[in-house]
């Protein structure tokens, strides 16, 4: 009985693992800027040239980096599943005298002009200010080869 009930556990954890790989983790990116401003359906976030991208994957993938913007948006479009097929939920997340002000985007075609990048920005939730100060944007998607 041992030997079935370990066999199955095995054949179940091999699943879980295989199904994984074969759909990718899920990532969760963030950018960092200075300020930015949200009109006409565009968002714009500017970093003076400190921009970042910060990014990691759930279990049972692990991984974790950085990268600079101008390399995140080449890479929007990579792969099968990528933000193209699967746009990517976000959070603008601002925190001005400790009260947070978080807006909800669903994103598309991200474009560099100098130190700032602009997105296609659906607002799903919240009410972003026209310009703002310094935050983070959080994306939240699924990513892979398959």
């Amino acid at each position: 009985m041992k030997k079935i009930l370990f066999s199955l556990m095995l054949v179940f954890a091999f699943s879980i693992v295989g199904y994984a790989q074969a759909t990718g983790p899920n990532y969760l990116f963030v950018i960092n800027f200075d300020n930015g401003t949200y009109a006409d359906g565009k968002l714009t976030l500017n970093g003076n040239g400190q921009s970042n991208v910060i990014y990691f994957s759930d279990k049972p993938i692990l991984e974790s980096g950085h990268m600079g913007v101008k390399k995140f948006v080449t890479i929007w479009g990579e792969g099968e599943q990528n933000f193209n097929t699967i746009p990517p939920n976000s959070t603008l997340s601002i925190i001005k005298d400790e009260v947070s002000n978080d807006s909800v985007f669903i994103l598309s075609n991200p474009t560099l002009e100098g130190t700032s990048i602009i997105f296609d920005a659906e607002l799903v939730k919240g009410k972003p200010t026209a310009k703002f100060e310094a935050g983070g944007l959080f994306l939240d998607t699924k990513l892979g080869n398959n």
